[in-house]
């Protein structure tokens, strides 16, 4: 109840009630920024960013999903926003634009290609899962839902989520796959 409130103080004009929302989810914020930009320094950026964008439209916020979903998504499409700019920056650089830092930072062949072969590994193997499996596993390890988000999106209980989240799992260990 204490989001609600901060939002309608907020929106009646009493500004330092969003700080309050800011400590809450500050965290999640910041690891959907890591995770996207794989930077430190860029995902605190694109934190703050991300507030700064939720705050100008929370007047927007009209309440059918949680607060938490409404600014994963801000979070999610700003992080999405600034790798395709970055992504387009470095494709576009030539050779004699690259620092010597950037060759340090930068992925090595072998690198890129056991993550490349990791990730269709993972592909695979979570296409080889059969439904309701598949599904539920996309839905929350990869759009990030809920386990009441999931059942009220199936329509199955929260207990079926989760019994259906640990097979998955249990098949994907079966299969060389790790999910925590």
């Amino acid at each position: 109840m204490e989001e609600t409130e901060w939002i309608t103080a907020v929106l009646s004009g009493e500004h330092q009630a969003f700080g309050n929302l800011v400590t809450r989810y500050q965290g999640m914020v910041y690891s959907v920024c890591i995770k996207i930009t794989g930077e430190t320094e860029s995902a605190k950026d694109m934190a703050q960013e991300v507030f700064i964008k939720a705050y100008k439209a929370l007047p927007s916020f009209r309440g059918q999903s949680s607060f938490s979903t409404w600014l994963y998504r801000i979070a999610y499409r700003t992080c999405l926003d600034w790798k395709r700019a970055n992504d387009r920056e470095w494709r576009h650089r030539s050779a004699a634009d690259y620092t010597e830092n950037d060759w340090v930072t930068s992925q090595t062949p072998e690198q890129a290609a056991l993550r490349k072969e990791a990730s269709r590994e993972l592909g695979e193997n979570l296409n080889s899962l059969a439904e309701p499996y598949r599904s539920v596993v996309q839905l929350y390890y990869f759009q990030r839902h809920s386990y009441q988000e999931i059942a009220e999106q199936k329509g199955i209980s929260v207990k079926t989520v989760e019994s259906q989240l640990y097979r998955a799992r249990q098949m994907m260990r079966k299969s060389g796959e790790e999910w925590r």
